[in-house]
């Protein structure tokens, strides 16, 4: 019983302390968490369908991949999920990240929303071939010399894991193909990962 009693209590611990962890980050202006991830793509409520034309277009650039690690499992080497940070400059859809943080989260400071290099981390999992960011583990955004906790939102997973998700959309909606310059993959998922000497 008394062992019982310790188990649960050691739970109920952990709970509330990852309940704190979650609640001492940036929390959201825009709640989309109670939306069917599918509804959130096909409505573009993130209004990302634009964005990853001008990819296709080769007008904007993905971030680039600057650290990744996969979790697999051992017999069939599929992977479970991750943790990946990229890194955002001038060139490579900052603007678009500014916005989002603008419309879905509450305000950050100034300095992090001047920086002309943010480096947006999380944690994701993999779901019938696509990355979705975890809700249950913050985002870090780091810039200006500041590393800030955000709270997870699905935008943040269209943004940076949307491209075939959004290539469909466009299908599904009835919107004209758009002609890319070149054949290359731009869903953040996949960028290049940035490697030092």
């Amino acid at each position: 019983m008394r062992g019982t009693r310790l188990l649960a209590a050691t739970t109920g611990a952990a709970v509330l302390v990852a309940a704190v962890l979650v609640g001492c980050a940036v929390g959201m202006r825009r709640n989309l968490t109670k939306s069917p991830p599918s509804e959130v793509i096909f409505d573009d409520q993130c209004h990302l369908q634009d964005y990853f034309d001008d990819l296709a277009r080769g007008r904007d650039r993905p971030p680039a991949l600057v650290r990744s690690d996969e979790i697999q499992t051992s017999a069939s080497e599929k992977t479970l999920g991750g943790r990946s940070a990229y890194l955002f400059g001038e060139n490579s859809s900052l603007p678009t990240l500014r916005r989002l943080l603008v419309e879905n989260w509450k305000p950050l400071s100034a300095a992090v929303m001047a920086s002309s290099q943010v480096e947006v981390e999380v944690r994701w999992c993999d779901k019938v071939g696509t990355r979705w960011v975890v809700n249950d583990e913050n985002v870090e955004l780091r810039a200006a010399g500041k590393t800030v906790a955000l709270a997870p939102h699905p935008c943040l997973t269209a943004f940076l894991f949307g491209q075939a998700l959004f290539e469909r959309r466009r299908e599904l909606v009835g919107l004209p193909p758009v002609s890319a310059p070149q054949a290359t993959t731009h869903d953040a998922g996949t960028a290049d990962l940035i490697t030092s000497d």
